[in-house]
């Protein structure tokens, strides 16, 4: 199950019986904020796609972190973290440690948000001097953490569907060699193609459901392609029904993350 769904970790054990293979939880921010203000999330049924604007809006980390403790899952859980709303794009790397810091210890794996649009500046932590800045960081203190706790978490960034290959190309070269271990393929888009003309398709926010489907699959062969099979690749496809995610796995291991069915469909 993708994050998003459980942002304070409150249902874990719940999620676990369902039967998903893992369970992430959050985004989570160093201090709890209100995300963005009411409604700000849409649904647009014709194109079975949702539009949020949601804001990682979440309790804090240390909330999360009491429901994390207090899990019977015994299965493999991530932890996803982000930076609060009110902290400088130039300030977010001391953000990410703050989490990496606190939910090292309890997470099967962490996962670094930098492709969430509804938070200002966000995406530009995907690019560039900002990402290597970032990346150096979180591999430079997991591996202090590592060696202190014994154990090495494995780091996966997740990235937006709206960067042309050569981006993609490069973003994958910077997360190879800071030492990264997956890619989350993708985030919402802020494309609007497929769903023109709809009820609450202007609205601000991040597109996902089934106009988000070919950007994902069109991601689970190039992520493959530019890291050579040296990490893995997690397609978060987006897609309301188990049949419409990626007709085929990318190349090199990858998991297939559920999101979105649910709000669209119900419980089926």
């Amino acid at each position: 199950m993708a994050a998003g769904l459980d942002k304070n970790g409150a249902a874990i054990d719940g999620f676990a019986q369902l039967g998903f293979g893992f369970v992430e939880v959050g985004t989570v921010t160093p201090r709890p904020q209100p995300g963005n203000p009411k409604p700000r999330i849409f649904r647009l049924p014709q194109a079975q796609a949702i539009i949020n604007r949601m804001g990682f809006n979440n309790l804090g980390v240390d909330h999360l972190l009491e429901h994390v403790r207090a899990a019977r899952f015994n299965g493999v859980l991530g932890i996803n973290i982000g930076k609060n709303f009110d902290t400088p794009v130039e300030n977010a790397v001391s953000d990410y440690l703050i989490g990496l810091n606190k939910v090292y210890a309890h997470a099967s794996y962490i996962t670094v948000n930098v492709s969430s649009p509804n938070t200002p500046g966000l995406r530009s932590l995907q690019f560039g001097d900002s990402l290597k800045q970032l990346l150096d960081a979180l591999a430079e203190r997991r591996e202090v953490l590592a060696t202190e706790q014994r154990k090495r978490v494995p780091l996966a960034i997740k990235i937006a569907p709206d960067m042309t290959d050569e981006e993609t190309a490069l973003v994958a070269q910077a997360l190879l060699a800071s030492g990264m271990d997956a890619v989350i393929a993708t985030n919402t888009t802020l494309s609007r193609e497929g769903v023109e003309g709809l009820a609450h398709a202007d609205e601000a926010g991040g597109l996902s459901g089934g106009p988000v489907r070919e950007r994902v699959r069109t991601q689970c062969v190039c992520w493959p392609v530019n890291w050579q099979g040296a990490c893995p690749s997690s397609p978060l496809a987006a897609s309301p029904r188990a049949r419409t995610q990626p007709r085929r796995s990318p190349p090199g291991r990858a998991w297939c993350r559920c999101i979105r069915g649910s709000s669209i469909e119900g419980r089926h």
